[in-house]
């Protein structure tokens, strides 16, 4: 989106900071603006980064130091009012407040966001995947309206993806689909999964092969904060989301429905 807006004449300095830090710790500096980064620390920021939390794969793949973020200076907060457990586990021993977000730092002191360090996806491979920038390759996409990335503890990654139905519909009168009335059933449609399909295989030419989304299931819903399936903040809340399409999830991208009554009938035919 920031290349976007510079080539339409508009410039946009990115930063990063939390509620924790008042609120800034890292931004773009104007005369050396690097799109798609979260700039370098600001003046009295001592940033560190914490590499035990990422696997070698990951600090391998990363371009520059990779790990979570450590912060100190005079505008990171002190305490949690009244959560002494909670403030003594998000700081280090020498002080550093704990971001939670795993991020990589180039040779010049540039961060690029990586992602929160409670949603990396570990594969059963061992491999670790970070779904947001998966995620965020479909933030312009025409057919992806939302999309959340799975896979932690699983052969491969796959997704749930809500399509942009008004585009749907204009793509299906475009090519004369006949799709059902019904959004439920018309994502359902084989000739719309093909359609989102391209999108994927799009995406996919640009992310390592244990990136690659191999599964995808469609679903109608929008995510919002009032199904709380979002935060008031337009957050996913990703374990609400996956409760919601469990099924989906399970039987549709890895299978597991297929193979659990297989062996209900074997067990059956064994009886």
């Amino acid at each position: 989106l920031a290349k976007l807006y510079r080539a339409m004449g508009l410039t946009i300095l990115e930063g990063y900071g939390l509620t924790e830090t008042a609120p800034a710790l890292t931004l773009n500096p104007p005369e050396d603006i690097r799109i798609g980064t979260m700039g370098a620390a600001l003046c009295d920021v001592e940033l560190a980064l914490d590499p035990h939390v990422v696997t070698e794969e990951t600090k391998q793949a990363a371009e520059g130091e990779v790990g979570e973020l450590l912060a100190k200076g005079p505008n990171v907060f002190s305490a949690y009012w009244n959560k002494p457990a909670k403030t003594e586990e998000a700081f280090t021993e020498d002080r550093y407040f704990r971001t939670g977000d795993i991020v990589a730092r180039d040779e010049d002191g540039y961060l690029s966001f990586v992602d929160r360090r409670k949603n990396l996806l570990v594969l059963d491979t061992g491999k670790n995947v970070a779904p947001e920038p998966i995620e965020d390759e479909f933030a312009t996409s025409a057919r992806v309206d939302q999309i959340m990335v799975t896979g932690d503890d699983e052969k491969f990654v796959g997704a749930v993806v809500s399509p942009n139905l008004e585009r749907m519909r204009e793509w299906a009168d475009e090519a004369d689909v006949d799709l059902p009335d019904d959004p439920g059933r018309a994502v359902e449609d084989d000739r719309v999964r093909e359609w989102v399909g391209e999108e994927v295989d799009r995406v996919n030419e640009r992310l390592g092969a244990h990136e690659e989304i191999k599964e995808f299931r469609l679903v109608a819903e929008e995510w919002t904060a009032d199904n709380d399936l979002l935060t008031p903040s337009m957050k996913k809340k990703r374990r609400n989301i996956r409760a919601a399409y469990r099924a989906e999830i399970d039987d549709d991208i890895y299978g597991r429905g297929d193979l659990e009554g297989e062996s209900g009938t074997e067990a059956a035919a064994t009886d």
